[in-house]
């Protein structure tokens, strides 16, 4: 299925910023009304289903993305086709900017993970406009600082922590981001065994060893933390 695009629902910019996750973007809060009046009207909003592709591998960059709702995963692949998922960008959040304004073309491929909304800005409208308001400039730094710390550490866990270990803190994180010992895992097991960096059969293995020491209840997608303390013990190894 095709994404359905259409113009932004929000009437008015205070309406935008009730109703838009966009707006309460980590380092956005200074961006003046005046910048989000130019968003409004020149942004296209459109809804992804699970599995459309928001961008590819390898193509020319023509705009910004802005994730408002739904999950997007980043999909790598290498010179043999074998492919990673080397993060899951959650709304909101941005895609695609990092290859806009390094003017590359784009490193990996964007995938619906689940059914999401997405507005698109105009490169030219983006670069003309935006790019010369300080406050946007400062936000786009910071978000940018942020996703280098955070590749930093994926790399770190790749390089340090066993499969295990990354499995473990992954659904700590889980529980940690809710607030509650009852999570669920959005992605399929071949997915979450990508993000992980291993195989699926790898994963269920894992899954079964944490359920039968009682760290864990798996029931599905839906997965009860029982033991967080030994979680946390594992995920540092």
């Amino acid at each position: 299925m095709r994404a359905i695009a259409g113009k932004c629902g929000c009437g008015s910019v205070e309406a935008m910023k009730n109703r838009c996750p966009i707006v309460n973007m980590p380092g956005f809060a200074r961006v003046p009304d005046t910048v989000w009046e130019m968003v409004r009207e020149k942004r296209v909003a459109n809804n992804y289903h699970k599995g459309n592709i928001i961008f590819y591998e390898g193509n020319r960059p023509f705009g910004v993305y802005f994730l408002c709702a739904g999950r997007v995963k980043i999909i790598r692949t290498d010179t043999d086709l074998h492919a990673s998922i080397p993060r899951v960008v959650e709304a909101p959040d941005m895609l695609g900017e990092r290859a806009f304004l390094a003017g590359e073309n784009y490193l990996a491929t964007g995938e619906a993970l689940e059914d999401c909304r997405i507005c698109f800005l105009d490169g030219a409208f983006f670069e003309k406009s935006l790019l010369e308001v300080p406050e946007v400039c400062r936000a786009l730094v910071s978000r940018l600082a942020a996703k280098l710390g955070h590749a930093e550490e994926h790399l770190l866990d790749f390089g340090f922590k066993t499969v295990r270990g990354r499995l473990a803190k992954y659904i700590v994180e889980k529980a940690d981001v809710k607030g509650s010992s009852n999570i669920k895992f959005p992605e399929s097991r071949a997915d979450l065994a990508m993000i992980l960096g291993t195989s699926p059969e790898v994963l269920c293995r894992l899954l079964s060893e944490f359920r039968k020491k009682g760290w864990i209840v798996v029931s599905g997608q839906d997965v009860t933390v029982k033991d967080k303390s030994r979680l946390e013990q594992v995920s540092r190894r």
